[in-house]
């Protein structure tokens, strides 16, 4: 019989999450054409997992850890600022007037670049609590799908073809499983508070990416979807 410890079945969660992205790009190969409705549910879905599980595992994880309100806050503060850097940086790149293709890829990268540290996330949680890290798995598995799907369809929508469709949300799954093996490997040098405060920063991407992308697309995306009906 295998005994896996903590870390081992924290990172087969993690992993287990991250191919959930897959899932996105394998419901655009099937059915290309996605409706406005379906692309609002699942952005405002994942926007839900997302907020529930900083706000009710991670946060409240890294308090548990040790973290005071100030030290939690300022890690939260250099995760949004993370994904409000990004968002910079990207909108100065649209505004020199990249291609619609550079747009996609550049989605991807955002996406990716976020995965890292979100792969960091179950194996973290599950180091510190097996529960905590069991649910975190399951909230990032949901938001993986439309994330996913994101990818996809922006890929789709630019042109290009379904080998790099499947490369670019192959390579936002393979960061996240890259995160957390990193975790894998150096837990054992990674005290309590270092995993609490990386759980914070991961927190605050995760709650910026929910109110600054995936909630005003989701409303959008509805509002699309109603006005197609009339």
């Amino acid at each position: 019989m295998i005994n896996l410890d903590n870390n081992q079945i924290g990172f087969l969660l993690s992993v287990f999450a991250a191919l959930a992205t897959m899932l996105g790009w394998l419901i655009v190969a099937i059915k290309k054409n996605l409706s406005n409705y379906l692309i609002a549910i699942a952005l405002l879905f994942a926007a839900t997992a997302m907020i529930v599980v900083s706000i009710f595992e991670l946060i409240p994880t890294a308090n548990t850890a040790g973290l005071d309100f100030a030290t939690i806050t300022l890690w939260l503060a250099i995760g949004a600022a993370t994904v409000l850097l990004l968002r910079f940086g990207a909108e100065k790149l649209e505004m020199s007037g990249s291609k619609l293709e550079n747009s996609a890829i550049l989605v991807a990268a955002a996406l990716t670049l976020h995965n890292f540290p979100e792969g960091s996330v179950a194996i973290s949680t599950t180091i510190v609590d097996f529960q905590s890290g069991l649910i975190s798995a399951l909230a990032i598995s949901l938001h993986n799908i439309p994330e996913g799907l994101a990818i996809a369809v922006t890929a789709v929508a630019a042109g290009m073809s379904a080998k790099k469709v499947f490369a670019l949300v192959a390579a936002a799954t393979i960061a996240e499983i890259l995160g957390a093996t990193v975790i894998l490997y150096e837990s054992s040098s990674l005290s309590e508070v270092v995993v609490a405060k990386l759980l914070t920063v991961v927190a605050g991407i995760m709650l910026t990416v929910a109110a600054a992308e995936l909630i005003p697309h989701g409303w959008q995306s509805l509002k699309d979807a109603q006005k197609s009906k009339k």
